[in-house]
């Protein structure tokens, strides 16, 4: 049984409804998981946290989700993100910890809030960093997780509601499954 650290923004905290309903939580009929998500931060806040959470936790696997509050702000830059998200890939592998990276889901423009007017900037920025960290996963073998495609229900056109949050959850909870087969058996092919 692993011990999993899942860490990144208001999406791996559950937000609203709190870890409960998480997607960390459809983890631990398998592992041992421990969720540091925290609501409104961008790559670099999580970033300052992640070595410390990540001795704290004692976790033998980390699973990344950063990125999408770096979207949602007019000065967010899309290499600023990736250089944050290698730099935690780098620290978990100099601690000997498995990261697993997921990628960020695009926010639904069915349903957002009044202040989120520039829905095209934030998906063009969310499609260009998947395809760079996609792209740097492969060629450096980390395990990658892509959640861009999914089209969970949400509560305001960033958070899933309870049904997508299950459907996250779900979706990563099988997709972890198969990189830890991959990963003993072809570490080749660690992008799902």
């Amino acid at each position: 049984m692993n011990k999993l650290l899942c860490i990144g923004d208001s999406i791996t905290a559950g937000w609203p409804y709190g870890t409960a309903y998480a997607y960390s939580e459809y983890l631990k009929t398998d592992h041992t998981v421990v969720n540091r998500g925290v609501p409104g931060e961008a790559s670099r806040d999580i970033l300052r946290r992640f070595e410390r959470e990540l001795i704290s936790s004692g976790a033998d696997t980390v699973l990344i989700m950063a990125g999408t509050n770096d979207a949602m702000s007019p000065n967010g830059s899309v290499e600023t993100a990736l250089q944050c998200m290698q730099q935690m890939i780098r620290t978990a592998r100099e601690r000997n910890v498995l990261p697993v990276v997921l990628t960020c889901m695009i926010p639904d423009q069915q349903g957002v809030p009044a202040w989120f007017d520039d829905h095209e900037r934030v998906r063009k920025f969310l499609e260009q960093y998947d395809q760079m960290l996609t792209e740097y996963c492969r060629n450096e073998q980390i395990c990658l997780i892509s959640t861009h495609t999914l089209t969970p229900g949400y509560t305001d056109g960033v958070h899933p509601d309870k049904e997508g949050y299950r459907i996250l959850g779900e979706y990563i909870s099988r997709e972890f499954r198969n990189l830890l087969s991959l990963q003993q058996n072809r570490p080749e092919d660690l992008t799902i």
